[in-house]
């Protein structure tokens, strides 16, 4: 069926819809309506109800200029000449584009309409802009800042405009990883592809005053985002880059984003977004859901869409197998095996979500209480060896292991080669094998130092001690071990200071360290059996969100209770874990060796049940659960 595409500006909006040529014929005086954008009154005729409802059903493609464009020149310019004789009371002002802003009423219109006309609000944006942009050097950055950012492919501004001439700035977001990232090189990336998207668009003169001839731009004055979230994953959470890029948008380059599509955003990133969206402002109302087929059909002319879209041969064959195999039709239906889901909307995404959440929720809850629910041991009290060695043989080897530390190296003030319990704790961790203990030992000498470790108190993590995220419980559980509790929801990784994170977490296994026994070869077979040498770890995850997700915090942590404390905790217990934990679980179980097998899913009352001798004695965050 041949199709009218057209095309309705009303204010800088734009819609996009199409009309079949057979319905043309029941409007025989032609198409003539109003849009209300700005509450217009729209006729109640029959066809026009049927062509107002065609409209309800096509998309918003966003805007392409900066509002309000029509005010009366008059006023315009003596909103602009206030801002300039407020910019020249700054001593100092940075140039924009190698151009005084007093000389660009084009910039200083822009930070006006932004500000809905207000001098003052303009006046301090544009200060706090021009200054940045010094600060950052905005105007030297070039891809040779950031070569790893773009030999990873991570975004690009697209070589084609959309349907309504706006320049294209496209991220893929699995490309993207938290822990292989430099947050400045990825900074000066995302300020880049703004800057060259910018020079691609056109910033209008303010309007002329009465007589004067009227200025016009071809260019419209914003750009499409597009953010490929296929395939997203915790490793793609980054809310630094994200906290940059927000306050970028808001601050440099105000109102210069016409509209953001999120395409293929899986369940994981849809809690991401509900974290990060209050923090938009009136810039979250720009996002939009999409799927791969609708970026397509409503925002490029067929064959102009970034490569990363493009129906492809493959592609289509891929989709055809997933429909058939699936017992889907149409534009909605699911991409195939091992494909990303399509993003659907209105009440028929609801249903569909809640039935696919409910089916995948009762296999899960039955899993768990298969594997977890079941009684299991509550883990070790001492670091045991897997070979068994007479004293003798256990001397030998410890002699051979004195022989490779040198006598520099301290451990809590005595020197560490003297410290045969120390040696022995390190030993056992490495199956007796002296080489790989040996240079295990001096490893975590070296960080200690670095680190100072010794020298760590409250005082230099006040903040966090204060925020309660952790702590060291009172009372032991029933094996005698001491207890470390952590409070994941107590944690925000866009307020929290890495250093003193990671700080306070050393503070707490120090503290550990002092509760535990090290034991001495003739201890390690028997021997004094109230003497323990793990500890057991809660860490409450009830309320965990993606603000809890702190990936680079959670690698130091393994990175430390793996190779500094090795087999200190006996016992990870994974509280109340919320089905949004799963994902980031199993992100991170790559990174946990052998550690993820001490992990344990359970329940705050299983927790007051089988690991304390009576629940009163759990941490009061359990206890309070427990008695709900």
């Amino acid at each position: 069926m041949a199709e009218d595409r057209r095309r309705h500006f009303s204010r800088g909006r734009v819609l996009k819809f199409t009309v079949p040529a057979a319905a043309v014929a029941l409007f025989p005086q032609g198409l003539r309506w109003q849009l209300g954008f700005a509450g217009a009154q729209v006729p109640a005729s029959a066809a026009d109800r049927g062509l107002r409802a065609l409209l309800r059903a096509t998309p918003d493609l966003g805007s392409t200029y900066i509002e309000p464009c029509e005010v009366d020149g008059r006023i315009a310019w003596a909103r602009i000449d206030e801002v300039c004789q407020n910019l020249r009371g700054y001593k100092n002002l940075p140039n924009f584009q190698h151009r005084p802003a007093v000389e660009n009423p084009g910039l200083v219109w822009w930070f006006l309409r932004d500000r809905r006309l207000d001098v003052q609000e303009a006046t301090e944006k544009l200060v706090k802009c021009l200054r940045w942009r010094q600060k950052f050097r905005v105007e030297y950055l070039g891809p040779d800042m950031f070569l790893k950012e773009m030999r990873a492919g991570k975004g690009y501004v697209h070589r084609h405009p959309d349907v309504v001439g706006r320049p294209v700035i496209v991220a893929i977001a699995r490309r993207h990883n938290v822990f292989d990232r430099s947050l400045l090189e990825s900074s000066r990336m995302c300020t880049w592809m703004l800057e060259t998207a910018m020079k691609q668009c056109d910033t209008l003169e303010p309007p002329p005053v009465k007589g004067s001839p009227m200025a016009t731009s071809s260019k419209p004055e914003q750009a499409l985002g597009i953010f490929d979230l296929r395939d997203f994953s915790p490793l793609q959470a980054d809310l630094e880059v994200a906290g940059f890029l927000i306050e970028v948008l808001y601050n440099y380059y105000p109102g210069r984003t016409g509209k953001v599509l999120l395409v293929g955003a899986p369940d994981l990133f849809r809690s991401f977004w509900e974290n990060i969206k209050p923090l938009l402002g009136r810039y979250s109302s720009l996002a939009d859901f999409v799927s791969v087929e609708e970026l397509r059909e409503h925002y490029f002319e067929p064959g102009l869409e970034p490569p990363e879209f493009a129906a492809t041969g493959q592609a289509q064959v891929l989709r055809s197998a997933g429909q058939a195999s699936r017992g889907f039709a149409g534009a909605g239906a699911p991409k195939g095996p091992g494909r990303h889901a399509v993003a659907f909307s209105g009440t028929s995404a609801v249903v569909l979500a809640w039935g696919l959440l409910r089916r995948r929720r009762l296999p899960a809850q039955k899993a768990h209480s298969a594997v977890y629910g079941a009684p299991v041991g509550l883990g070790t009290c001492r670091i045991e060896n897997e070979v068994e060695v007479d004293a003798e043989t256990a001397e030998e080897h410890i002699r051979q292991l004195q022989q490779r530390i040198p006598e520099v190296f301290k451990f809590r003030g005595r020197p560490a080669a003297q410290n045969r319990a120390l040696l022995w704790w390190f030993l056992r961790d490495r199956h007796l094998d002296v080489a790989e203990a040996a240079s295990k030992l001096r490893k975590c000498l070296e960080w200690r130092k670095e680190f100072s470790v010794e020298r760590l108190g409250p005082e230099l993590f006040i903040k966090e001690m204060r925020s309660r995220k952790a702590y060291l419980h009172a009372h032991r559980d029933i094996t005698g071990r001491p207890v470390l509790v952590v409070i994941a929801r107590r944690h925000n990784v866009l307020e929290r200071r890495f250093k003193e994170s990671c700080s306070m977490c050393t503070w707490y296994m120090e503290q550990l360290l002092e509760r535990l026994t090290t034991l001495e070869p003739s201890l390690a077979s028997g021997g004094d059996a109230e003497k323990v040498e793990q500890a057991l770890a809660i860490v409450d995850l009830s309320g965990f969100t993606p603000l809890q997700a702190d990936l680079e915090f959670v690698c130091f942590m393994i990175d430390v209770i793996h190779n500094y404390y090795p087999r200190r905790l006996a016992r990870i217990l994974l509280v109340d874990a919320p089905d949004l934990f799963e994902s980031f679980w199993k992100s991170i179980c790559p990174l946990l060796h052998h550690y993820k097998d001490l992990a344990e899913f359970t329940t705050a009352r299983e927790v007051g049940r089988r690991y304390f001798s009576c629940p009163e004695k759990a941490p009061p965050e359990l206890l309070k659960s427990y008695r709900a």
